[in-house]
């Protein structure tokens, strides 16, 4: 009896290590199939500056952005949002999403080419006859090649946003022909190109900020300006302008952008969800613009402002006199294909 009790003492004592071993063993293997896991459900900040106000197609289109991003990443992205120049004027923002001190920003055409010259070209006066075919040109091949010209200055080109077509207003000064512009002093943004194509018309262009602008309006520094219907009415230029030419010269196109180091640090999952859900929000804020257009137009019409529209004729010389612009502007062989690809697309499109 006491050699059995024995044996029943030693057999007990083998199992229990028997079992502790499994389930250390057991232990190891879940940690450790459970770290890549926890390592997937890493969270990104991205921290997006923007130029309009909260009332504007472009804050809520990045409204859109964030809900299906934070959606369809289940909260592996956060999006905070930060409109009307809260992180710094549009030039600062761009330096900032280059230089990393930021993650996104969504900034115009003319504020980039300083960094990207070849993304200019969508910028170029009388190219795209509606939104819809800047839209599918942007989204082309094309549109791709533009952006891809970012990398080399630490930025990723997400996608191109539609901010509406541009319009003249004046002071006490109509136009019709380019030769009506002769001595106007309008404020351009600092773009050489915008700088280039108002000389071009006969005007005296003044670089001027965005911040700065209803102020240079009223004390009469500039004349004139270009923007589109929305920025007209949510910044009242019309209470210091008294004429509005509906002209459609050109579109205030946007690009969003992203700091390319702290891009090719995300999974590749989440390098090909943000680039779709910007497409996806690209395309519902182009719609914001075009619904919101008849309700800004009423608004500044209601203001007693002077309102009228070019005629075909007077277009047709608006865009002569713009092809000298065109060729200063495509100088390198690459840009003188990509102007030539966008011309062919344009005029499939049409």
């Amino acid at each position: 009896m006491r050699k059995l009790g024995l044996c029943l003492l030693i057999g007990l004592l083998l199992l229990s290590l028997t079992f502790t071993g499994c389930a250390k063993k057991t232990e190891d293997n879940k940690q450790q199939t459970e770290q890549p896991a926890q390592e997937k459900q890493e969270k990104y900040v991205i921290r997006l500056g923007i130029n309009q106000p909260i009332e504007s197609p472009e804050y809520k289109g990045c409204e859109i952005f964030k809900k299906k991003l934070e959606e369809q990443s289940n909260g592996r992205f956060e999006v905070q949002i930060f409109p009307s120049m809260q992180l710094g004027s549009m030039r600062e923002q761009a330096e900032g999403v280059q230089i990393g001190s930021m993650e996104m920003t969504l900034q115009p055409v003319a504020v980039l080419t300083p960094f990207t010259p070849d993304v200019q070209l969508m910028d170029l006066p009388w190219l795209f006859p509606t939104s819809d075919i800047l839209l599918k040109v942007a989204n082309s091949k094309v549109g791709d090649e533009i952006l891809a010209s970012m990398v080399e200055k630490n930025m990723v080109g997400l996608g191109f946003w539609n901010g509406g077509a541009k319009h003249f207003t004046t002071n006490n000064k109509e136009i019709h022909v380019p030769e009506d512009f002769k001595g106007v002093k309008m404020r351009v943004m600092p773009s050489p190109l915008l700088i280039a194509q108002y000389k071009a018309w006969g005007a005296n262009p003044i670089p001027i900020e965005y911040a700065e602008l209803y102020n240079a309006l009223q004390q009469g520094v500039v004349e004139g300006q270009e923007n589109p219907l929305q920025t007209i009415a949510l910044n009242k230029f019309y209470e210091v302008q008294n004429t509005m030419i509906l002209s459609g010269h050109g579109y205030m196109t946007y690009i969003m952008v992203a700091n390319k180091t702290w891009f090719d640090k995300l999974p590749q999952d989440l390098q090909k969800l943000l680039r779709d859900i910007n497409k996806e929000a690209s395309l519902e804020e182009s719609k914001l613009v075009a619904e919101n257009e008849v309700k800004f137009l009423e608004q500044i019409k209601n203001s007693g402002i002077k309102v009228y529209e070019l005629n075909p004729e007077e277009k047709a010389k608006f865009r002569e006199a713009s092809l000298p612009v065109h060729e200063e502007f495509s100088k390198t062989e690459k840009q003188k294909a990509l102007l030539q690809k966008i011309y062919d697309a344009v005029d499939k499109l049409k």
